[in-house]
């Protein structure tokens, strides 16, 4: 009883201290200040009561009954489920990077998570496991701090440390007195740490390359930090303010990039589907997808129209053309690329991701010098056979168009009844959808005026109702606005688009500028999928613009009433308006992402309404589970791979060694198999109770006989005593069924060499 007593206090003991080490840190990451005491004391109860119950058989048994039930019972009590949800539902914010949630559940987060921890850290420091869960967990632990930057919650690693060292020393020497295992254990951790510099030693090269890895890990497994979204107030085309369209704009002419391609193109930055009478924002939601995975394959296809059109033949206007892009000035986190990207090579170290809503970006903000290449089809409305094109596509399968057309054709119920009906008059002689669209397009570039010199929108009136039915002039933003609006008023899925319009210069090169900002429109057609389509009137000299479409119109205010034929006229620049507040560089204090708009001020939508702070970890956080899962993982298969005989005899130094190697192969096969020695009972006579249950083909008599000899003699054993007890064992082993198998499999790798020694009775 002494030696149970004994054997317990210690096992209490390294739980407490693995559970110390690691429940503080993860406590420490989820509610900075947390204070330690509440936890700590509901560690040492639990652990406490466990090993109590583990004393005898009844009360085991007891208590694995009890405890499920218990829980059960709790979770049942009114209130309590709820408690659990609200935790649960503030990890899984925090893990996105809002901190505000948790805070209000700290008290049932701390006891859950202690709760948890104490549990883990108990069942993981029985004696009949080995210690590598125990050290799996620290690295884990260990890595957490170093993702998060939470140096501060280093040194409670020292108990964890301290625990696994120990049970380290009990596997190696099980008889090791307890006062003396703890000690020893607690002098090793405290010279290594005493051992190690306060500041550390940096080895720059080391140094990089660590931040590198981490940063890699980062941007393509755990990117959730918010970030910052292109606008066209970056250009100065909010002068009322995000939420509302309209007003005179301030346009840049600062450098924006640098773009080579065969022709003019459209280079998207935001994509927004919603408008509620002032401005459009995005209400697609906030996920976002890593560009190179593999998992991503079909959702990139899709939102980026891969695959569209499904027509046998296309022609050369299918043809993907080569888009390069090179950054002059800094700015936010997006990509600029074309609708249809086939291909994209970033540069610079930078990590592309897409959201559902087809917008591209990087896991920082651009800097001067980013670069980027994309491949992708060309198409514009008005390009040549491309009517021909579409019509020719609607026939053809199309599995996302139900759920585009719901939610691209979504109006808010406020506009006005002429409205529609301008829409069915200007489509009324159009007999397909890509008439319909091409029709709305033309009527606005003919009988509207482009102008920057407009009057402020009054705030209790509809945007584009304003537009089309009193003042019909504008710059870009009005165009594609109503564009968007009329082709939904038609049944077109239609959404709002902004970005760049690069026009390239007859050997391929375009300087972007700030006056080459720009809003359109993108139609989606059944079996095609998504087509540019630009209202605004353009004028300029020597332009490859699409008949009767209109790209970006100068950022002088002369009217423009009928730019059917484009006309004459420098740097197009269109002048988008936000929805009613994507982010910008300028506005890095509230970084908005349009993959999110659960914000009704973000028209861009808040990725993460918090700024920043600390938002690296979450995602870590989020994967941590799966990593020491898998860390798990990879230990068990070292360990199932380094328990084989065959790997423990090839260490063996000598033909004893692997005598012993093969002796315990062999009565570890018979223990999976249910077949052990009785008290008392002799190896011989355990070899006969064997052979007389006709079990295997190989009868184990010899091989006892063999053990006997060499056991109680002086006889040295020799190679054919090794290659008798090999052959007994795997003839042994190749019998068992399936499940002694498995049993076999886990005796091997999770109970200690001497609780298993083939000389036990």
């Amino acid at each position: 009883m002494r030696d149970a007593l004994r054997e317990k206090a210690t096992h209490l003991t390294l739980a407490l201290l693995l559970c110390a080490g690691m429940l503080m840190p993860v406590l420490g990451v989820l509610l900075p200040g947390v204070s330690p005491a509440r936890p700590l004391l509901i560690a040492a109860a639990l652990c406490a009561a466990l090993e109590a119950a583990s004393l005898h058989r009844v009360s085991s048994v007891a208590a694995g009954i009890g405890l499920p039930l218990g829980a059960a019972a709790w979770l049942l009590a009114p209130g309590h489920l709820t408690r659990v949800t609200d935790v649960l539902t503030a990890l899984t914010l925090r893990l996105q990077g809002q901190k505000a949630a948790l805070p209000l559940a700290a008290a049932d987060t701390v006891l859950l998570v202690s709760l948890a921890c104490s549990l883990l850290c108990w069942l993981v420091t029985l004696r009949s496991v080995s210690y590598m869960p125990s050290l799996l967990l620290c690295i884990g632990t260990a890595m957490l701090l170093w993702f998060t930057g939470a140096r501060h919650l280093v040194p409670w690693l020292l108990p964890a440390l301290t625990a696994t060292l120990a049970f380290l020393i009990l596997d190696r020497h099980p008889q090791t007195s307890p006062v003396r295992l703890f000690a020893l254990a607690a002098l090793l951790t405290a010279a290594a740490w005493l051992l190690t510099p306060a500041d550390g030693v940096t080895v720059e090269p080391m140094r990089d390359k660590a931040d590198e890895l981490r940063q890699m890990i980062l941007d393509r497994l755990f990117y959730t930090e918010p970030r910052d979204v292109f606008s066209l107030s970056s250009e100065g085309y909010y002068p009322q303010g995000s939420g509302q369209l309209g007003g005179t704009p301030d346009p840049s002419n600062r450098p924006v990039m640098q773009v080579s391609s065969p022709r003019t193109v459209y280079l998207r930055g935001v994509i927004l589907n919603d408008y509620d009478g002032h401005a459009w924002r995005n209400t697609m939601g906030g996920r976002r997808n890593l560009w190179l995975s593999p998992r991503t394959q079909g959702l990139r296809d899709q939102v980026f129209d891969q695959s569209l059109p499904a027509v046998a033949q296309t022609g050369s206007m299918a043809a993907p053309a080569d888009v390069s892009v090179r950054m002059l000035s800094g700015g936010a986190s997006t990509l600029f690329v074309p609708q249809r990207v086939r291909e994209l090579t970033p540069g610079g170290g930078l990590v592309p991701y897409f959201s559902n809503s087809s917008e591209l970006f990087g896991t920082r903000n651009l800097i001067p010098g980013d670069t980027w290449a994309v491949s992708a089809p060309l198409f514009q409305a008005g390009d040549p056979g491309l009517s021909t094109l579409v019509d020719a596509a609607s026939s053809m399968p199309d599995s996302a168009w139900e759920d585009v057309l719901e939610t691209y054709t979504r109006l808010p119920d406020h506009l006005e009844q002429p409205v529609y009906e301008l829409a069915a008059e200007i489509t009324s002689a159009a007999s397909t959808p890509y008439d319909r669209a091409f029709a709305l397009q033309s009527w606005l570039s003919r009988n509207c005026r482009y102008t920057l010199e407009v009057s402020p929108h009054p705030a209790n009136r509809d945007f584009v109702t304003r537009f089309l039915m009193e003042t019909r002039e504008g710059y870009c933003t009005y165009f594609a606005s109503a564009l968007t609006v009329l082709c939904r008023m038609a049944g077109l899925p239609a959404r709002y688009v902004e970005g760049y319009l690069a026009e390239p210069n007859a050997q391929g090169e375009a300087l972007v500028t700030g006056l080459n900002a720009h809003a359109w429109t993108e139609v989606y057609f059944r079996g095609f999928g998504w087509l540019t389509f630009d209202a605004t009137p353009r004028q300029r000299s020597g332009g490859d613009a699409p008949e009767n479409s209109a790209g970006e119109s100068e950022p002088e205010s002369g009217p423009t009433p009928e730019p059917e034929e484009p006309a004459v006229t420098p740097e197009p620049a269109s002048d988008p308006v936000p929805p009613e507040n994507p982010e910008s560089p300028e506005n890095p204090e509230n970084p908005a992402d349009p993959d999110n708009s659960d914000d009704p001020d973000d028209p861009g939508g808040a990725e993460n309404p918090e700024a920043p702070e600390d938002s690296g970890w979450p995602a870590w956080l989020s994967l941590l589970p799966w990593l020491l899962l898998l860390m798990a993982l990879a230990g068990l298969i070292f360990r199932a791979l380094r328990s084989r005989p065959e790997s423990q005899a090839r260490r063996a130094k000598d033909e004893a060694g692997r005598v012993q190697v093969w002796a315990q192969a062999l009565m570890d096969a018979l223990a999976a198999d249910r077949l052990t020695r009785k008290k008392g009972e002799t190896l011989l006579r355990f070899a006969h109770r064997v052979e007389e249950m006709h079990r295997y083909t190989v009868s184990p008599v010899p091989a006892a006989e063999c053990l006997s000899l060499l056991r109680y003699s002086r006889a040295l054993p020799l190679q054919e005593d090794t290659t008798l007890l090999r052959n007994t064992a795997l003839s042994i082993q190749k019998e068992l069924r399936p499940a002694a198998k498995a049993r076999l499999l886990a005796r091997r790798i999770f109970v200690p060499a001497r609780r298993r020694s083939w000389t036990k009775a």
